[in-house]
């Protein structure tokens, strides 16, 4: 049952629910971790409407969320939704996040985007990482 609950695109868009508002942080834990699961397969069932506030939900989660590991699991649906997106240029915002954040005078902020770095770059191809060397190493450079 739950396995063809999973097949749902409603089934995404409760998680993303979960993930940002529930109060219980196992909940929001959990979310992200079906959400990583599911979120690519379902992506294209979304309107292009729910795709761009989802993008949007899965950066503000991340950035809002108060709990390391709850934020760590948001971190890595997000990577698992670039691995989708990135090489057809559809998350250009998830790009100016962590680019925007490195740069930001906040130790917190320059925190959340090398998190987030560190795990996009996980889920990038060969391809991705020529593509997106030069601005990538300029930032890994200045924390080295």
């Amino acid at each position: 049952m739950l396995k063809a609950y999973f097949k749902n695109v409603e089934a995404l868009k409760n998680l993303l629910f979960l993930m940002g508002n529930h109060e219980n942080q196992q909940v929001r834990q959990l979310s992200c971790v079906y959400l990583r699961k599911i979120i690519c397969s379902l992506w294209v069932q979304l309107t292009p409407e729910e795709q761009v506030m989802s993008k949007n939900h899965l950066l503000v989660c991340y950035e809002k969320e108060p709990i390391t590991i709850v934020k760590r699991a948001i971190a890595d649906a997000i990577g698992s939704l670039s691995k989708l997106l990135i090489p057809n240029k559809e998350w250009n915002e998830l790009f100016k996040f962590v680019f925007d954040y490195t740069s930001a005078p906040e130790l917190v902020k320059k925190e959340l985007a090398m998190i987030l770095l560190s795990v996009i770059i996980e889920y990038f191809s060969l391809t991705e990482i020529n593509t997106y060397y030069d601005s990538l190493n300029t930032i890994i450079e200045q924390y080295l």
